[in-house]
């Protein structure tokens, strides 16, 4: 099967069903600049998750976590929808997605 074959069964399939499910991990915002948990360098490697509970329980953790919060947020500052994140609105417009 080409590619365009496989595109097309695959719109064919989409189009046909009543409705569909995204499903996808973080690897579909990494077109858009924001980096994944696993690369080398990662921001999430040097800063792990807060546990909720942590965060709930401690007045330490809430401000480390609000910390980490505005670090980070230069990292997606630039960030915006990539071609996966498009095809999904599309669906969702469309109403293949609710």
């Amino acid at each position: 099967m080409t590619r365009a074959d496989a595109i097309a069964s695959l719109r064919d399939f989409v189009g046909s069903s009543r409705s569909v499910v995204g499903f996808t991990g973080a690897g579909i915002s990494t077109e858009s600049g924001v980096p994944d948990f696993r690369s080398p360098g990662s921001p999430w490697m040097r800063n792990k998750p807060i546990p909720f509970e942590a965060f709930l329980g401690s007045v330490e953790a809430r401000r480390e976590a609000w910390r980490r919060k505005f670090a980070m947020d230069d990292l997606y500052r630039d960030a915006g929808p990539s071609r996966g994140h498009r095809a999904l609105a599309a669906l969702v417009a469309g109403g293949t997605m609710p």
